[in-house]
């Protein structure tokens, strides 16, 4: 025999496999047995190439036997099917090898199920034949590793032990502890991957655990690498209880077995083990399969183990369904299915050697949750297709793939590289998507790419032409690595996901399609095949789109629909066409009608093939009707004569033979009928299919108890509804059109819109519970497992396990609303009832889930129904007897448009920390809300003795989301928006800031280090050009790195700067009326334009220039002439004409601000004089409006918006194309630099200053189209809608200082009006203004003694004020004067002696030491030059004071400011650039210590406005009266890592409060420190964090917190309650 790996590469051992049930707990039909004449003996397909293992001794192959069935009891019409007692052969006991190598380098060991064994578990039909584990050898990953197959008595049925989960699992470790020899590697030398079926996924975790315990069996515990399970019930399962109550009532059985048992729900067991697995399972890398489809048990079909008990839960997880029932999820039919194709990934992956610890490549299910992450598709587009695909009969519509149109379609491919279209049209019903999934099929068996859609009018999302898009990327991104690599790129870049409600088709056509799969050139032509096109939302803009493109590879189109007019063009590309007549489906249509009537009449040729062709001749074409015809026979074919009357009555047409159905349905019983309607109403108008159990619990409680509910839904509807997959839906789109529309005069059976209102009231209903609030505080975070900025699991499918209608009516009920009667008073009632009792709940429930979107949405359609009543009411008859009659309060809709911009509002201003966080909707975020807020009316007093925020005055929502600072001493001068950035320009220095837009924080600074007048960003957002003096330079603005600098090389000046239209050039318009064209890659200059005016009117430069988005054009304007326009062709040969204003045009002499529209065939002008002119060239027409008194303006992205700002910093935004008022941002006096829309249209920007300021209107937030009962334009829906206006508090001196004393019953606040004020600490009211600076100067640094006897102050200009306090009778306030002097520098700090004898007046380079009580400075101290140091008073002696330096500590004497002593300051590790400069320090007099915060050089700015302590290092020394030593260890106190420190508020209570970057408020016990001390609290409103604010905030000894709040101060109490 030959021997050696270069005659045999991997051995393939078998042990003999015996009989087995396969199953876990399943039930199969007495009926059902295995073929009796199957053979005895096979040999795997793999042992065939393999000549050695083909010479192997006979008996270590597999032997197949017949099956054998337990007969011991008799549960007709089923019966357990089990091995008999005594049948288990020990041969598939144990461990056994199942492929060697002769290097081994790791395993993989299969471990099976309950009822299963070694071998069968893990093979298709049972046949080890088609062992898959087998399969692996063949994989690349695989090569160096072992197979194992282990198998155990799970025999449920025999009379074997009694053994439990733990006796499996010893006996695994001891069987891998004791394989090996002197030829064989032991287990203990590779990684170990684990592969478990159900209840061998247990087995499987308790081995792990044992291992970890026991120091015998240590080292296979450090082995074990990776697990993978396939529907493990980790929580339980149902069916295991049902399982063990039978074989406990079983007459002559045993007893029922402990491990199964151990499987029930609420197991002692199970709970033992995964609370230990948790804490174990950091090491492992974890993947958990969960099955979708229900599993037989003969009287029904169900979910062995649901998906909630399939996933663990665990850190690092990876989950992913597959498509298959408890039985399949473990067999696969061949190397091609998909499911082993996932499978198989998901082990080589693991076989790399990824743990939770190491970074390796994404995984295939990393892949995809990213995929789905970005793209928003969480639904499998393979579902759809199979459901279509079940329906057809082998052999159906086999013709289509000879078809000459689709061959020629198809063949086009290799003939050139232009895309091809091949339209198939039919009426309805008569198999388009049918035909579709047999042509998809066919692309995909060649191994083809192929990505398709099929639309659906009964599902919302579905129908939408942007979720096609989407779904279509997603497919294409799951088998295609070029494309998904260039997703992922573009992600990271730019920050964008697809995933909003609001993401318009042409946002995602642009972005994916035009500029990623359309540029790139794919290996093989792209199939994309769309079902029912004429049914999408847009089909028009879908199919002019798909129609027109012009990609890099060739991509063939495929559309059905019925009969509709072919989109032409001059652009568009030739479409070839079928129309689906009766004689194309004839054969396919005898085929279904032939089988069908033969299953049901198996005797009797003549009577079914007169059945036959009774149907064929009525059927005209349709599928449908043929299916609804054999389907309403059924219960008729008792006779023959029945037969013949059933065939007769059948109607021809599909109307007709609805209007039948719907006739039996109304000769039901009423309460019968009451029934059907109800169901029919729940599935004709719910936005997706529902599952049977959402629509069990939909019927309630008006009907309950059904026996069996599926049988009742099919009894009842009259075949209106199909069930597939747990899910119901209506049989075809045309049967929806009939229940709800009227015919032949008679009312629908469905009226719509009561039908939504029903709905409506019992998802309202549902939500209106209080137990809700209980359930989920079992499952809400508290904040402090992970970051805000992490994606977070969709909690509320925990929640929704045993409450199936809880998702459904938490994501949909007020679409439902917006659909309602508006006059409905149960509507009313409902809303009511839940606003003022539950809604908090309900957002927490969404909170849950990790998607705010639906609270948004929800927003929106609550605006929708109110505007429909405001309009109903208006259209009300107003009579002079009307008028006098007070409107009821219900029939008010402003309730209802309060409501739902409080839920915009709380979205946008606590959103991720909502989502960290869900249960602080009770408590935390309605004090914070306006106090004239429905929220806060409602709630805010409900949660009595926690959190309260008084002093703030405002009654109405801040439309300022934020306001972020480039720094005092600049002016900010543009701004722009990206999804993911906003970026501002100071153009005098050449310094861009990148701020997040989420957060609202600072990314990155790029410096251009010269001045840059423009800026621009490419379409994707990804980059940034700059026009500066000396350069054209291109930044990433996901890193600020520098992808060119293009050197200029004349003195012209840049007018303006744009991407090309691919995005890999740039032009440049300069003053000299040029336009320079450069490559980004190579930096070369492609081309040079100049042009010429036609008169010498136009002599000087221009004064401004604006090239249009397509770059074929330049408009440029002079000073008291109207502009002109040259269109333009780029290249070396230029052709150009001009354009200018035919007729004299006074309008248009003064112009100053050119904006072309995205359609490049419109200018908007902007003049000197505010008057603004859209100019349409093509038509030579100007329209003036002069009512915008412009000075600023910018146009958004789509062109239907226009923002502009006048002279006195009123901000507005238009409605185009009549320019109609939207909102006015009213702010006097405060001047506009800049302003710029986001992306989506929802925010404004606008630079006023240094600040630039974010705001986000409600009114912006705008309905979907696709959603609403107004199908209108974007622009018509904005004109409908009434101007908002917003003002600005800009009337109140804002706080810009806020001190605070030892007491809790008042504070002090400086404005910026130079006064001083205390104010009460309850109310925040005002008690006196105790002094003032100049009314011109600001309070920079305020200071109240402990005792709160002495106030101190500094301004802009360093004057410092002291005045002396003293409280008269009736709390009166006395003042008096102590010192008023100005010194050279800004005051740094304030600091009393403890017996406040004396005050530190400290600057950058000086300390003043006065004396209180005679008013005079005893000394002064000059340091030469400026000293990063903080004082604090000594903690053991009160006549000296604490000098603290990063590397230093002093002590001073009080009375003359000489040192007593100093010492150096140890630290064990010291990092380079680190302990350079205090920002903080505290001491305790108790314990000895000082405590002090220093940041890295490199980390602090001097000026406060931009300071922050992120990167904050705590340190704690130990003082004694007189050190005896030089130097004095600091002990650093961990901060974690997770705290990101944003500022310092104070101490309290021992803890270090402060504010970290996801806005929480936080406390570390200075003690303890780490994690473990680490607790977060509060979070703040995103429009609070203007970083003035946030310097000035500050917390006293009591933990009342006062922050700044414009002209007022926020004071939040009992935010530290459990401190």
């Amino acid at each position: 025999m030959a021997s050696g790996p270069s005659v045999l590469k991997r051995l393939r051992l078998r042990s003999d496999p015996t009989v087995d049930t396969d199953g876990d707990y399943c039930y199969e039909p007495a009926s059902y047995q295995q073929n009796p004449e199957a053979p005895t003996e096979a040999v795997p397909r793999s042992l065939t190439r393999f000549p050695m293992a083909m010479r192997l001794r006979r008996d270590l192959l597999p032997t197949r036997h017949n099956s054998v069935a337990s007969s011991t009891s008799s549960l007709s019409p089923f019966k357990l099917t089990a091995v008999p007692a005594g049948a288990t052969n020990t041969k598939e006991l144990g461990l056994q090898l199942v492929c060697d190598t002769p290097s081994s380098n790791g395993n993989i060991i299969f471990v099976h199920g309950l009822g299963g064994s070694a071998w069968k578990t893990w093979s298709w039909n049972r046949d080890v034949a088609n062992f898959w584990p087998d399969w692996l050898a063949d994989e690349e990953d695989l090569a160096s590793f072992r197979i194992f197959t282990f198998g155990y008595d799970s025999n449920w049925k025999g009379a074997g032990a009694n053994l439990n989960i733990s006796d499996f699992a010893k006996d695994l470790l001891l069987q891998m502890l004791t394989f090996g020899g002197e030829d064989r590697p032991s287990l203990a030398e590779g990684n170990t991957i684990f592969v478990a079926h159900s209840m061998g996924g247990l087995v499987v975790k308790k081995a792990f655990l044992l291992a970890k315990m026991d120091q015998q069996y240590h080292c296979l515990a450090t082995r074990m690498t990776g697990m993978v399970f396939l529907g493990t019930p980790h929580r339980g399962a149902n069916s295991a209880t049902i399982l063990n109550n039978i074989l406990a009532a079983l007459p002559l059985g045993p007893p029922p077995k402990a491990y199964v048992a151990d499987l029930q729900i609420q197991s002692n067991t199970l709970h033992e083990i995964n609370e230990q697995f948790r804490h174990h399972c950091q090491e492992l890398a974890l993947v958990s399969y969960f099955e979708t489809q229900k599993t037989s048990l003969g009287y029904k079909e169900v979910l062995i183990v649901e998906k909630e008990s399939a996933i663990l839960q665990c850190p690092g997880e990876l989950s992913s369904p597959l498509y298959a029932n408890h039985h399949t999820i473990c067999k696969f039919e061949s190397r091609m299915d998909p499911k082993y194709t996932s499978v198989k990934n998901t082990i080589c992956y693991l076989a790399k050697g990824a743990t939770p610890s190491t970074e390796p490549a994404l995984s295939t299910l990393q892949e995809n949750n990213l995929i789905e992450s970005i793209l928003g598709v969480h639904d499998s587009a393979d579902d759809d297709l199979k459901a279509v695909s079940e329906r057809l009969m082998d052999g159906s519509y086999n013709w289509i793939s000879q078809h000459p149109n689709l061959i020629r379609w198809r063949s086009g491919a290799e003939e050139d590289q232009s895309s091809s279209f091949f339209w198939i049209f039919g009426l309805p019903a008569t198999g388009k998507s049918s035909l579709t999934s047999v042509i998809v099929n066919n692309i995909r068996q060649n191994k083809e790419d192929c990505q398709f859609h099929f639309f659906s009018g009964g599902h919302q999302m579905k129908k939408t032409s942007a979720y096609c898009l989407r779904s279509i990327a997603a497919q294409l991104a799951r088998c295609n690595a070029e494309f998904r690599a260039a997703l992922f790129a573009f992600h990271a870049e730019t920050g964008i996901s697809f995933t909003s409600q609001d993401q318009k088709f042409h946002v995602i056509w642009d972005k994916i399609f035009k500029r990623i799969i359309f540029k790139m050139k794919f290996r093989k032509p792209l199939y994309w095949v769309l079902d029912a096109v004429d049914e999408a939302d847009t089909k028009s803009a879908l199919i002019n789109a798909l129609m027109t493109i012009r990609p890099a590879s060739r991509i063939n189109i495929l559309f059905t629909s019925r009969p509709m007019s072919v989109p032409s063009s001059p652009s568009a590309l030739p479409v070839s066409t079928l129309f689906l007549s009766d004689k194309d489906t004839e054969g396919d249509m005898r085929l279904y009608v032939t089988n069908t009537v033969s299953i049901i009449l198996p005797v009797d040729d003549g009577i079914r093939a007169h059945i036959t062709k009774e149907i064929l001749t009525k059927a005209s074409g349709s599928f449908l009707w043929v299916r609804l015809a054999l389907d309403s026979l059924r219960d008729n074919w008792h006779t023959t004569e029945d037969i013949r009357k059933a065939l007769s009555d059948l109607p021809v047409g599909m109307m007709r033979l609805y209007a039948q159905m719907l006739d039996r349905i109304l000769a039901q019983p009423e309460r019968t009928q009451s029934l059907a309607q109800r169901i029919l109403s729940w599935v004709a108008c719910s936005w997706r299919p529902l599952t049977v159990e959402e629509l069990r619990l939909g019927l309630q409680p008006e009907f309950t108890g059904f026996l069996n509910f599926e049988d009742t839904v099919n009894q009842v509807c009259g075949h209106f509804v199909s069930i597939n997959n747990g899910r119901i839906s209506m049989i075809h789109a045309t049967a929806r059109q009939f229940l709800t529309n009227e015919h032949e005069g008679c009312a629908p059976f469905i009226p719509a819109a009561r039908a939504h209102s029903d709905i409506a009231i019992r998802c309202l209903g549902y939500l209106s519970d209080e137990r809700w609030r209980r359930i989920f505080r079992a499952f809400s975070p508290d904040g402090s497992e992970e970051p805000v900025h992490e994606k977070r699991r969709n909690r509320l499918l925990l929640a929704e396990q045993g409450h199936a209608l809880l998702g459904y009516s938490a994501c949909y009920w007020a679409y439902h609303v917006s659909k309602s009667p508006v006059h409905s008073k149960s509507i009313t009632r409902a809303l009511r009832d839940f606003f003022t009792r539950y809604c908090l709940s309900w957002i927490e429930a969404l909170a849950l889930s990790g998607n705010l979107r639906y609270l948004i949405r929800s927003a929106k359609f609550l605006k929708v129904y109110a505007k429909r009543r405001r309009s109903a009411c208006s259209r009300v008859d107003t009579s002079p007897v009307l008028e006098t009659l007070s409107p009821k309060p219900e029939d008010d809709p402003k309730w209802l448009q309060a409501w739902a911009t409080d839920i915009i509002r709380i979205v946008g201003k606590f959103g991720p920390n909502l989502v960290s966080n869900p249960a602080t909707v009770h408590s935390d975020i309605p004090p914070f809300c306006p106090q004239g807020s429905l929220i806060k009316k409602t709630y805010a007093e409900l949660e009595v003795g926690l959190l309260s925020v008084a002093g703030v005055s405002s009654e109405d929502w801040d439309d300022r989301l934020a306001s972020v600072t480039v720094g005092e001493d600049y002016m900010a001068s543009k701004v722009l928006a990206t999804e993911a950035y906003f970026i501002t320009l100071v153009s005098s220095v050449g310094m861009i800031m990148v701020w997040y837009s989420d957060t609202c924080l600072k990314a990155r600074t790029i410096e251009c280090k010269e001045y840059v007048p423009h800026m621009t960003l490419n379409a994707s957002g990804t980059q940034l050009a700059t026009a500066g003096l000396t350069a054209y330079t291109v930044w990433e603005l996901a890193t600020g790195a520098e992808v060119c600098r293009i050197p200029k090389t004349t003195e012209t000046r840049a007018l303006a700067i744009n991407f090309g239209h691919e995005g890999s050039t740039i032009y440049v318009g300069s003053d000299d009326c040029s336009i320079a064209v450069y490559d980004i890659h190579t930096s070369n200059q492609l081309s040079h334009l100049s042009f010429e005016p036609p008169s010498l009117e136009y002599d000087g430069c221009p004064r401004s220039l604006d090239i249009s988005p397509d770059c074929t054009a330049v408009a440029m304007a002079w000073r008291g002439k109207p502009p002109l326009i040259w269109h333009f062709e780029p290249g070396p040969y230029q052709a150009t004409r001009i354009r200018k204003v035919r007729q004299p045009c006074t309008s248009l002499c003064a112009p100053e601000i050119l904006r072309w529209l995205p359609d490049s065939a419109t200018v908007f002008v902007l003049c000197q004089d505010t008057n603004f002119v859209e100019w349409r060239i093509y038509d030579d027409q100007q329209i003036a409006y002069p009512h915008l008194q412009a000075r600023e303006f910018e146009l958004s992205n789509d062109g239907n918006l226009v923002i502009t700002a006048d002279s006195t910093g009123t901000v507005s935004v238009w409605s185009l194309p009549r320019l109609s008022l939207l909102y006015k941002l009213v702010s006097e006096n405060d001047f506009v630099r800049d302003v710029s829309f986001s992306p989506d249209n929802q925010r404004l920007y606008d630079i006023r200053g240094s600040f630039c300021n974010i705001w986000e209107p409600d009114v912006l937030v705008r309905p979907d189209d696709q959603d609403m009962d107004d199908q209108s334009t974007d622009e018509v829906s904005f004109m409908s809608s009434e101007p908002t206006t917003s003002h600005t508090k800009t009337n109140q001196a804002l706080v810009t200082a806020v001190a605070v004393t030892s007491s809790d019953a008042h504070y002090c606040c400086g404005r910026d009006d130079g006064s001083v004020i205390i104010h009460e600490a309850v109310t925040g009211k005002g008690v006196r203004k105790v002094y003032g600076h100049a009314a011109t100067s600001a309070v920079l640094k305020l200071y109240w003694s402990d005792s709160g006897r002495f106030i101190a102050s500094s301004d802009d200009s360093a004057r410092v004020i002291v005045k002396r306090l003293a409280v008269k009778e009736e709390g009166k306030w006395a003042v008096f004067p102590v010192l008023d002097v100005r010194i050279d520098e800004p005051v740094e700090q304030f600091l009393c002696s403890p017996d406040e004898s004396y005050l530190l007046i400290s600057t950058a380079s000086t300390n003043h030491v006065y004396e209180l009580r005679s008013k005079s400075c005893l000394c002064m101290r000059e340091w030469g030059s400026v000293q990063q140091r903080h004082f604090i008073n000594h903690p053991l002696d009160p006549g000296n004071l604490i000098w603290l330096d990063s590397g230093v500590i002093k002590s001073y004497s009080w009375a003359a400011l000489e040192e007593e002593w100093s010492a150096d300051v140890h630290f064990e590790e010291e990092a380079d650039d680190y302990h350079q400069t205090i920002v903080w320090a505290t001491s305790d007099t108790n314990t000895r210590h000082i405590i002090y915060g220093t940041l890295a050089k490199s980390l602090h700015r001097t000026h406060s406005l931009t300071l922050t302590h992120n990167g904050l290092h705590l340190a704690s020394l130990y003082i004694a009266s007189c050190p005896t030593s030089t130097e004095i260890q600091a002990d650093p106190l961990p901060v974690p890592k997770s705290c990101c420190l944003k500022k310092i508020f104070g101490t309290y209570k021992g803890s270090l409060v402060f504010l970290n970057q996801e806005n929480q408020v936080c406390t570390l016990d200075i003690d303890v420190g780490g994690s473990e001390g680490l607790m977060r609290h509060f979070s703040l409103p995103r429009d609070w964090l203007d970083l003035a604010s946030l310097e000035a905030a500050v917390v006293n000894s009591s933990g009342t917190l006062f922050y700044p709040r414009v002209g007022s101060v926020a004071i939040v109490r009992n935010g530290f309650r459990n401190v």
